[in-house]
């Protein structure tokens, strides 16, 4: 077996891997094979999907949701902090 392979062979039969190429080639099939067809079709998704999120911004305000939980400050959930062992903070 050659070592040079960064991928292994049950990667390769792997039926995620084979939906992706399932997939494609339906794509390829249903645009007859040219690229530039397939590429206009990706581009106009692309436009479709970018307008579909700003209208869902609208709706809620254009407020954009906080990545992170912010914390709370009600009384009593403070957590302890860990004493700090021969070192400052």
């Amino acid at each position: 077996m050659h070592t040079g392979i960064a991928y292994s062979v049950s990667a390769m039969n792997d039926t995620i891997v084979q939906e992706v190429r399932d997939a494609r080639a339906a794509l390829a099939e249903r645009f007859g094979y040219d690229r530039s067809r397939i590429i206009a079709w990706a581009r106009e998704e692309t436009k479709a999907r970018k307008a579909s999120v700003k209208m869902n911004q609208g709706e809620s305000g254009g407020a954009e949701q906080p990545a992170t939980r912010p914390e709370s400050k009600s009384e009593g959930s403070q957590k302890a902090q860990p004493k700090a062992e021969g070192r400052s903070r």
